[in-house]
């Protein structure tokens, strides 16, 4: 399970237009395996999908690294500790 606020939320809208290298960059750039998609016009926002970086990158037949990104004092002072 993750936080709420863990989690990248894509526009559904903006995700049917998007090329598979765009969400490949979108996840590498946050730093996330997974990206859920959002339709944001319904409240609460309904959940139209999932985008993961092992699924395409199996589907792809590459590979695609992903780094994770701190975004807390707390996640870097963990970092530093390793």
């Amino acid at each position: 399970m993750k936080a709420q606020d863990a989690l990248e939320v894509l526009d559904f809208e903006a995700s049917r237009t998007a090329k598979v290298g765009h969400i490949v960059s979108t996840l590498k750039r946050s730093g996330r395996q997974y990206a859920v998609v959002a339709e944001r016009g319904s409240s609460p926002h309904m959940v139209r999908g999932v985008f993961s970086a092992t699924q395409i990158a199996r589907q792809l037949g590459v590979a695609i690294p992903i780094s994770a990104v701190a975004r807390t004092f707390a996640e870097i002072e963990a970092q530093l500790a390793r």
